[in-house]
């Protein structure tokens, strides 16, 4: 607060504040103090501007809260403070800060005048950082008594009396203190009185929803970066989106790889389905075929040449054999008629290997056989 233009709502207003009410204004520090409207010391505010509110617009006090209601503080305070509040609670805003043993102290004050001032703040573009009482800021001066023109006073004994009275009312309310204001620091202008609110410090009223927004010169730093910053975020969109695309393609590509794979198998070994372990469940067929590890080298010759005539042959596999003492391969298939049984015989020699009809049954669907597949010699 020390350098930023400075907003005094001072004295008791006659009607809740409006932005045509007048208020005490300081552009900074050492600069003279002017009653103005508070929408034209807004208006005037260049940099941060703080705002202190009059302790008849605000209420001071304390809450004695147990431990498990300090817990829940913000919800509790409003029916705690019900029976001292004169305004519905429902429509003050409350902050607190931890006192002495089970302690807090308690400032209230309307949430329409904060939402004034919000309000004021964003029309002329200016960034509002605080808002606090008078009576708290000037604590370290108390007991004091503060001429705030206008034939108005302002009395504080401690933070929890306080208030503002008329010239009239003074007398007639020092008194009521006892002796407390007996020694009281007195300030008897503006200036004084202004220099004394910059140097203290009371409880901070823009906490939670009022908090201060992001100050707009920082978003103005932002603005020559601004297309950067675009151009940058809409690359790195695209460069994702492409690298999904490519993704797709290539689980695409390896899905129609499978199922291929998993369609020549079940072609080599009818009756069994492939399934997703397709390269253990090949080996362990042609462990199985082989009788161990090593029957895979005379096992493969012949299997070569057939899978090769299955792809072009149109008959059906059913089943497949091989007898790794006589290294030959059996295959059983279906066809429609002999001559098919004769292609695929045909097809099978033109691929260097031996292969003879072992032997073949007619039925109603068409031919069954077995084909035997040998090594030429």
């Amino acid at each position: 607060m020390a350098d930023a233009s400075l907003i005094y709502l001072s004295g008791a207003p006659d009607a809740p504040w409006q932005p045509q009410s007048t208020v005490l204004y300081q552009s900074r520090p050492g600069e003279p103090v002017q009653a103005v409207p508070l929408e034209q010391a807004f208006a005037s505010a260049s940099g941060p501007v703080n705002v202190v509110v009059s302790v008849a617009s605000a209420q001071l006090t304390r809450v004695s809260l147990s431990r498990k209601q300090a817990k829940h503080l913000q919800r509790v305070l409003p029916y705690l403070l019900e029976e001292q509040l004169l305004d519905n609670p429902e429509d003050l805003w409350f902050v607190s800060r931890k006192g002495e043993g089970d302690d807090y102290q308690v400032t209230a004050v309307a949430r329409e005048l904060l939402t004034l001032l919000r309000e004021q703040a964003e029309q002329h573009d200016v960034q509002m950082t605080s808002v606090q009482v008078d009576a708290e800021r000037l604590q370290s001066f108390s007991p004091l008594i503060a001429d705030l023109g206008d034939d108005q006073w302002l009395l504080v004994a401690d933070r929890e009396r306080a208030l503002v009275a008329d010239a009239q009312q003074r007398d007639a309310i020092v008194p009521l203190f006892g002796d407390d204001l007996d020694a009281a620091t007195e300030l008897p202008d503006a200036d004084s009185l202004f220099s004394a609110l910059r140097g203290g410090q009371g409880l901070e009223l823009l906490t939670g929803e009022y908090a201060p927004r992001q100050q707009r010169s920082q978003a103005a730093i932002l603005g020559p970066w601004r297309p950067v910053l675009m151009l940058a975020a809409s690359v790195l969109v695209l460069s994702l989106v492409a690298i999904w695309v490519q993704q797709w393609r290539y689980q695409k590509a390896a899905d129609a790889a499978f199922a291929q794979a998993q369609q020549t198998y079940e072609s080599l070994f009818p009756g069994d389905k492939a399934t997703s372990a397709l390269k253990r469940q090949f080996q362990g067929r042609l462990a199985r075929l082989g009788g161990g590890e090593g029957g895979g080298s005379a096992f493969f010759p012949l299997l070569v040449p057939v899978a090769e005539v299955l792809k072009q042959v149109k008959v059906e596999p059913k089943r497949l054999q091989y007898d790794q003492r006589q290294n030959t391969l059996l295959l059983d298939v279906g066809a429609k008629d002999y001559a098919q049984l004769e292609a695929l015989q045909n097809a099978i020699k033109k691929q260097g290997a031996r292969a003879s009809i072992a032997n073949y049954r007619n039925g109603a669907q068409g031919v069954s056989a077995r084909i035997k597949v040998e090594q030429p010699g």
